[in-house]
């Protein structure tokens, strides 16, 4: 029943026996796409255990200027340079399209970084001005915080698309026994299965907090938002650099892949 409803992912794969063309052994060591993901949740509920007041939780791990927030930023603005590099690099060879993917997704970046940090409200602590504290609920000089359409309806959308991209697609290919097929077409749009686990915890990060709301119980996840924040950061960064990755290793091995 799967197989025939999601036959479409079969476009852009091969079975696994018998091909060699996917080799993800040269993609990220195990300690970031696997243990720094769980490390972030470790971290987040070891504090809210151990942090006997409240205010030290928030000072430097979940403030505006705390781990959390500063991470976020940094792991998208890695995305977006990288992202530039990638398109300089191999602006002669790739075609328009994936190309203009990948502007799209620097540009994303560039903004999800921007408006995280209030584009630099944050660290340089300039006023707000009336227009802002006219329309933003916060009180910041950021766009998301003005509607519901720049901030949860994008977020909602990329939280599909990871969703998708980053747990579905890579489980149902383990499960179809299939591996993405780099010579065909849009291969560069599917996330390997590095990104699984940052996937599945910014799909689930804010469970905990629903839980809280419906049985009372106290996990101190009630600012679960900066955690999936983090989390779609991190993939944005583990996506580009398993996209950069895999394009050296094809250049360097000879292996052809569509351009297109």
């Amino acid at each position: 029943m799967i197989g025939s409803e999601f036959s479409i992912f079969r476009n852009f794969c091969l079975p696994v026996s018998g091909t060699t063309v996917e080799d993800h052994r040269h993609e990220l060591p195990t300690i970031l796409w696997l243990w720094v993901p769980i490390g972030f949740f470790v971290l987040r509920y070891a504090i809210s255990v151990f942090t006997h007041k409240r205010e030290g939780l928030e000072s430097w791990f979940l403030g505006e200027l705390g781990l959390i927030e500063n991470l976020t930023v940094l792991f998208l603005v890695m995305s977006a340079l990288l992202t530039i590099f990638l398109i300089r690099r191999y602006r002669k060879i790739l075609h328009l399209t994936p190309k203009l993917f990948l502007v799209v997704y620097c540009i994303g970046c560039i903004y999800f970084a921007g408006e995280e940090a209030s584009w630099g409200q944050h660290w340089f602590g300039w006023g707000t001005g009336e227009y802002f504290s006219a329309i933003n609920d916060q009180g910041e000089t950021n766009l998301h915080n003005t509607s519901i359409f720049l901030d949860r309806v994008p977020k909602a959308l990329v939280s599909l698309s990871i969703f998708i991209g980053g747990v579905f697609a890579p489980i149902y290919f383990r499960r179809k026994a299939l591996v993405i097929d780099c010579r065909k077409p849009m291969w560069w749009l599917f996330p390997t299965w590095i990104c699984l686990p940052t996937a599945l915890f910014a799909t689930m990060a804010t469970w905990p907090s629903k839980v809280e709301r419906f049985t009372g119980w106290t996990f101190y996840f009630d600012q679960a938002q900066e955690m999936k924040e983090i989390y779609i950061a991190y993939f944005f960064l583990l996506f580009i650099v398993s996209l950069a990755r895999r394009l050296q290793h094809y250049r360097a091995t000879g292996i052809e892949f569509s351009r297109s």
